[in-house]
């Protein structure tokens, strides 16, 4: 186990296979605390294969993985998952809401349920996060009876209910209109002026360069590109990086 002290995010030489394909190759990168990365690439590259190891909801072969002085390995036990989960929470594109919970309720599910909060301060809390996120006026909506923004909004005022020290996010705008992924983008921007550590998976290359501090480009299961959001998407150094670059950018 790391340091309590150590509240980075660091991966060291991941490799995860499915049979015969291996998706992540031998990965190494660390995440500062209060850092946004954006991690763009090529479907099927395993970006979204990556972040679901950092959260432990995938398994890997090899390697180990640092979270906020945690470890994961390929044998890890439940617990140091469960402890992993509550330090990053993750954020799916299809929401994940329950159908039956109205938005308050959705939000204050985990907090009661896993953190032991009394419904009295759930509730508090989870208005306050509905607020933040621009939905004060919708908490005992349904998710039948918000848009997908809105619902996306909802996912990450449920996430932020667990006071994680950053968010995993798995190509959270990818079903929404320009409209509504405009809404959901700014409120991460927002997350990420309050220091929260913000670990994206996305294709929106505009918000990479307007606002991750560091992009990595992962293809064929490498990491191709490291570095700024100038550096990445406007000087790549390796093949693969331009190849990708120049079909999204063109």
């Amino acid at each position: 186990m790391t340091s309590p002290s150590n509240n980075n995010v660091t991966l060291e030489n991941i490799t995860k296979a499915y049979g015969q394909r291996t998706i992540l190759d031998n990965i190494s990168a660390t995440i500062e605390p209060g850092e946004t990365v954006a991690i763009i690439g090529p479907s099927g590259g395993g970006k979204s294969t990556m972040l679901r190891c950092i959260n432990g909801l995938a398994t890997f072969d090899k390697g180990q993985i640092d979270v906020g002085g945690h470890r994961l390995a390929p044998n890890s036990l439940p617990a140091e998952i469960h402890e992993v989960r509550r330090l990053f929470g993750m954020i799916f594109q299809d929401f994940q809401l329950f159908p039956h919970f109205t938005a308050l309720e959705n939000v204050i599910e985990a907090p009661v349920q896993v953190r032991g909060q009394s419904p009295a301060d759930a509730k508090a809390r989870a208005m306050e996060l509905l607020k933040r996120v621009g939905l004060g006026e919708r908490a005992n909506y349904y998710p039948r009876e918000l848009s997908g923004g809105q619902k996306q909004r909802v996912a990450i005022a449920r996430a932020l209910a667990m006071e994680p020290r950053g968010l995993l996010c798995d190509e959270i705008t990818s079903a929404l209109d320009p409209e509504l992924k405009a809404e959901v983008l700014d409120v991460l921007l927002d997350l990420k002026a309050e220091g929260l550590t913000l670990i994206m998976v996305t294709h929106e290359i505009h918000f990479a360069r307007r606002a991750a501090d560091r992009v990595l480009l992962l293809a064929d299961g490498r990491i191709a590109e490291s570095g700024t959001p100038d550096k990445v998407l406007d000087s790549p150094d390796s093949e693969r990086a331009k190849r990708f670059l120049k079909t999204v950018m063109a």
